[in-house]
C-alpha cells in the first residue's frame, strides 16, 4: 500500500493473500466475489483464534471465559471489516483506522471491569490483558492478516499456559505480607532486622492504624523478595515466633 510518492511499505505474505482475494483471484473472477470470500474467512479465523484463547481461560476458571473472548474477537473483526469495506469512497479518501481506534478505546473499559481489588490484593490483570490481545487478534483477522494472527494466537496460548508455571516459581520467592499487632508494640525495626538477617529485600512498606472496637491496632504491609523458594513461609514463621503479632499472613 503506497503512502507517499517516494516509498511504499514492503508487501507481506498476508498482504499478498489479501490482494489475491481483492483482485478476484488475480482477475480470474469478479473482485466482489473474492472480497466476499475474504470477509467470510476473516470472520471464521477471528472466531477460531478468539475461541482458542477463550477456551484456555475457561478451563482455568477465569471470569472472562470462552463466550467473552469469542464475542470480543468476532466484534473486533467486524469493526475492521466494516471500516475497510462498508464505508463508501476510495481508500485514499478515508481512514479505516478511525473505527479501529474507537474499538481499542472501548475495549479498555471492558478490561478494566475484569480487574478486581480486594484489600491489598489485585486480581484480573491477566484477564484484562487476554481481553485486549483477543481484540487485537480479532482486528488482525478482520483485515485478512491470518498468518500473523495465527502466530500471535499461538504465542498468547504459550504465555498463558507455560509461563504460568514460571510465574508460580517466581511468586514463591516474593509476596506481600501483612502484620497486625498492638499499637504499643514497636515492631517495625524488628521486622526490618529479621528481613535483613534472612537476606530478604523489603519494598513498598506502609504502616497505618486500624480501629478495633474502642482501641486501635497497628497494621504493617510490605513486599518481601527473597532468593529461596520457601523464603516467604520461613519469614512469616520467624516474624510470628519473634514478634508474636496478632496476625501475620501472606496476602499474595
Amino acid at each position: 500500500m503506497i503512502f507517499t510518492n517516494t516509498y511504499s511499505t514492503p508487501q507481506s505474505i498476508d498482504g499478498e493473500i489479501v490482494e489475491f482475494f481483492e483482485t478476484g483471484f488475480n482477475g480470474a473472477t469478479e473482485s466482489s466475489i473474492g472480497v466476499s470470500i475474504l470477509i467470510l474467512l476473516s470472520i471464521l479465523f477471528a472466531v477460531l483464534f478468539s475461541a482458542a484463547i477463550g477456551m484456555q481461560r475457561e478451563k482455568n476458571g477465569h471470569p472472562a471465559g470462552f463466550r467473552t473472548h469469542l464475542l470480543i474477537g468476532l466484534g473486533s473483526a467486524l469493526i475492521m471489516i466494516v471500516s475497510i469495506y462498508a464505508v463508501p469512497g476510495n481508500f485514499e479518501n478515508r481512514d479505516p483506522m478511525r473505527l479501529a481506534a474507537a474499538g481499542v478505546t472501548g475495549i479498555g473499559f471492558l478490561g478494566a471491569g475484569a480487574i478486581i481489588q480486594n484489600g491489598f490484593s489485585i486480581k484480573g490483570l491477566t484477564s484484562a490483558a487476554s481481553i485486549w490481545i483477543t481484540m487485537a487478534i480479532g482486528m488482525c483477522a478482520g483485515t485478512g492478516y491470518f498468518i500473523i494472527g495465527f502466530i500471535v494466537t499461538v504465542l498468547t496460548l504459550i504465555f498463558l499456559t507455560c509461563f504460568h508455571k514460571i510465574e508460580l516459581i517466581a511468586s514463591s520467592k516474593s509476596a506481600v505480607i501483612m502484620i497486625i499487632n498492638k499499637i504499643e508494640n514497636k515492631n517495625l525495626d524488628k521486622i526490618i532486622t529479621i528481613c535483613n538477617e534472612k537476606n530478604i529485600k523489603v519494598s513498598d512498606l506502609s504502616s497505618e492504624l486500624v480501629k478495633d472496637g474502642d482501641s486501635y491496632l497497628s497494621r504493617v504491609v510490605f513486599k518481601a523478595t527473597g532468593n529461596k523458594k520457601d523464603a516467604m513461609n520461613d519469614l512469616v514463621m520467624s516474624i510470628t515466633q519473634e514478634i508474636q503479632p496478632i496476625e501475620c499472613k501472606i496476602l499474595h
